[in-house]
Formats: structure tokens, C-alpha cells, sequence
């Protein structure tokens, strides 16, 4: 079946298009999607029957929805993030209108109807400065979104009972949300060398069960010098194997350097054992033989799948979250950008999977000691609330297998949607 579906997928080329690079990606992307609609609409209209009936977009893509208008196609909405973050989404132009000044110098927590409140050192990267160009374009966004004939996101309803309740209860809105998820990758599809992924998972053989702590923040982070010392020392001082997946480090803290991951790198995806290290801080080379260190990339679906490994040291991206549930690990968070702490909230207050890092908000710097308090936390046997995280965990990782089973409550979901689009077009 699957192969059946390339045959009716027509993919199109768009053109390429200038924009200034003197500006953040969120505002880039957003110049893009505007620019690209006169290209789009000429696709469309060249078209032969069957014309296109429902368009879909992802956040950002949004901003081409009055395509769908012109065309007279249904318009839906992919979120891959969390449904409190939908919440947040179509609540925004309330917001704008009557909160005063910027969000994060509220002294009370954002409220949305019916969810749980958002600290504002939390908010969605967009928010945290009203004057940036960025906050306009999300706020046109959020608009577009608000017009939609529904929103299907990346959860499931035992995930996000409470908001899920909350987003259809018409107090934030009244478009149909839709939850779909979890929708994950395949192992098997992983980008990973062969050869490394052979490394990798011979290794984890090797060791006893859930005795593993996987480190990762993210293919687009380089962590800074300091942030990888903390990390090493960390790692000692919670006595337990584990296998890191990083790049040479920046010499500076912070988020400027987010997304740059792998510009200075020496080796793609080779362990470290073959790779340059000289940038590395001492602390780094003490602890190389407790564990395994993996330049760049690794087959973190299939590490997380192994038996041997018993926690995520996460950047709290929502895909990483969900294969997380989909695979029983609970988290040890360490939010860094866009809506991880948002994520990373989700996680430790309300699912009850995982613990947040104290992070110093200046620098994204973690101590070294609580780096290791918290994952023996989530990792000793004789931890109670460890214990309950691991056991919530396995639950819901039950709980995701039959989600898109058939008949499963996220099959419905997507059956649902369709069909409800179907009788308003009435096809």
C-alpha cells in the first residue's frame, strides 16, 4: 500500500526565492511562505482535473492559506508540536489585545481558557519580544490559523486530556481539532551511516537493562565549551553508561548558535574514537571510557528502542517526546529553544514522564551536579518518583501502540476529519 501511495504523490518544484538573511528563520520563513504564493496559485491553476480539494500546511505554511480561498479548497492545518501549544496559537490575538506591554514581564503566568497556565520565560520563541518583526508574523499567523477548517496535531488524547478538552469546548475557538499522533519515523529510515549504527547498537548489546542514559540536544544545537564540561562532569558523577550525541562545541553559551550544528564539525556521524577531538574540554576525555560519544548524528529511534537504555537527556524537541512515549524512556529536560520549554513543561507537570533541568536562563548552563541528581532521578530503581515516571511511561507507550491501530482513537481522528470535510464540501 505504501508503495502504491508514490504513484499518486506529485511533487512540485517550486522556484527559488531571495530573502534577506539578516533576520531570525521564523521571520525568513514567513517572508518565504508570502513569496511564494503568486508560484503556488500558477501550480494550481495549470492543474488538470482532479483539481486539489483541501490544502494543508504546517505552522508557517499557514501564510498561503488565502490560496485555498481563491481555489475554493477546504483549508487544515498540521501542527507537529504539542496541542497546548495549538492552544496558545489560537489564543494569541486575544492576548495581543489585552495583555499590556511584553509577555514576559507579566508578573502572572499567560492563562488560556480551560489549559494549564504558561510561565512567560516559557512562551513560544515568537512572543518573547513584542517589537520583533518575528511577533507580527506569528501574530498574522495565529489570524490565518483562527480561519481553518480544522487542525490536526501531533498527539494523542490521553496525552493531553486537558487541553484537548479545553480546545474543543469553544472557549479558545471554535475550529476542529484533530488528534492524530503519534506520528513518528520508522527506525529503519534513519539517516545513519551503517557502519556507525552497527557501533552504536553493538554496544548497547552489551550492557544490562535500562542501564543506559542517552544524551542528545538536537541535531541543530552545538553546545558551548562549558555546557559540554557540565555535561561530562555530570555524567561522572551520576556513575551511568551512556551514549552522547554531539558536535565540537562552540566557544560561547546560549542560543545564537542554535540550528548551526555541524558548521565546524571534522566527521559526520563516525564515534568518537575516530573523530577530531581537540576541541574538546578536559572533563570530556575522563569519561570516554564509561560510555560511548557519537559525533553529530545517531540512530536515536533505535537507541531509545533498545533494551539497555533507560533514559533521554532531551532537548524536549516534540518529536523526541513522542518517540520517548512511543518507546517507554522517561525524560531528563534540558529545553533550549522555540516551544521545548513549553515541551519540557508538558512533560514534568503534566504527563509525569520526566524532570526539567534548572537551566540559568542567561547561558543555558546546567550544574554539573544537577545534571547527575536528576538522572539517577529518573533512572535508579530505588527512586519513588523515578519510579512512577517509568512506570507512566510504559503505560502510555501501550497507549501509543494502538492509537493507529484500526479503529484506534488516532485513526478515527484522521477518518473523522475527512469525513466531516467530505458532508461540508458535500462530496
Amino acid at each position: 500500500m505504501k508503495h502504491d501511495l508514490f504513484h499518486i504523490i506529485h511533487i512540485i518544484h517550486l522556484p527559488p526565492i531571495d530573502i534577506p538573511t539578516n533576520t531570525n528563520t521564523g521571520t525568513q520563513l514567513a517572508m518565504l511562505m508570502r513569496e511564494l504564493i503568486p508560484h503556488i496559485c500558477h501550480e494550481i491553476s495549470t492543474m488538470t482535473s482532479p483539481k486539489p480539494t483541501i490544502l494543508i500546511t504546517d505552522l508557517f505554511g499557514s501564510l498561503v492559506m488565502p490560496i485555498a480561498e481563491k481555489f475554493n479548497m477546504s483549508k487544515l492545518v498540521f501542527f507537529t508540536s504539542n496541542a497546548w501549544n495549538v492552544a496558545l496559537t489560537l489564543h494569541t490575538p486575544t492576548l495581543d489585545e489585552v495583555v499590556e506591554g511584553e509577555y514576559t514581564d507579566q508578573k502572572e503566568c499567560i492563562q488560556i481558557p480551560g489549559c494549564n497556565p504558561i510561565s512567560p520565560c516559557d512562551l513560544f520563541t515568537p512572543l518573547l519580544d513584542r517589537n520583533d518583526r518575528l511577533y507580527h508574523e506569528y501574530l498574522q499567523i495565529c489570524e490565518q490559523i483562527r480561519k481553518v477548517d480544522g487542525i490536526f496535531v501531533n498527539t494523542f488524547h490521553e496525552l493531553e486530556a486537558k487541553t484537548i478538552v479545553a480546545l474543543r469546548s469553544g472557549k479558545i475557538s471554535k475550529v476542529p481539532v484533530y488528534p492524530i499522533g503519534p506520528l513518528i519515523r520508522e527506525a529503519k529510515k534513519q539517516s545513519c551511516e551503517d557502519e556507525n549504527r552497527d557501533y552504536v547498537i553493538d554496544w548497547l548489546d552489551k550492557q544490562e537493562e535500562e542501564s543506559v542514559i542517552y544524551v542528545s540536544l538536537g541535531s541543530g544545537y552545538t553546545m558551548s565549551h562549558e555546557q559540554v564540561k557540565d555535561m561530562a562532569l555530570g555524567l561522572e558523577l551520576s556513575g551511568k553508561k551512556f551514549v552522547w550525541s554531539l558536535t565540537p562545541p562552540s566557544t560561547k553559551a546560549g542560543d545564537d548558535h542554535y540550528l548551526m550544528a555541524g558548521e565546524n564539525a571534522e566527521s559526520n556521524g563516525i564515534a568518537i574514537s575516530q573523530a577530531s577531538v581537540s576541541s574538546f574540554p578536559d572533563e570530556f576525555y575522563k569519561i570516554r571510557s564509561k560510555g560511548l560519544v557519537v559525533m553529530d548524528w545517531a540512530p536515536q529511534l533505535e537507541i531509545l528502542k533498545h533494551s539497555s537504555t533507560g533514559g533521554f537527556l532531551s532537548h524536549c524537541g516534540w518529536n523526541s517526546i513522542l518517540e520517548c512515549v512511543s518507546c517507554g524512556v522517561p525524560i531528563v529536560a534540558w529545553p533550549l529553544f522555540a516551544d521545548q520549554m513549553m515541551n519540557a513543561e508538558i512533560i514534568a507537570k503534566e504527563i509525569g514522564i520526566g524532570v526539567r533541568l534548572n537551566v540559568t536562563q542567561s547561558a543555558n548552563v546546567v550544574g554539573s551536579e544537577e545534571i547527575a541528581k536528576t538522572i539517577c532521578k529518573i533512572m535508579d530503581k530505588e527512586d519513588i518518583e523515578g519510579c512512577a515516571m517509568r512506570k507512566r511511561v510504559k503505560e502510555l507507550k501501550h497507549i501509543a501502540e494502538k492509537a493507529w491501530s484500526q479503529d484506534g482513537p488516532s485513526f478515527c481522528e484522521m477518518t473523522n476529519a475527512f469525513v466531516r470535510i467530505s458532508q461540508t464540501r458535500g462530496v
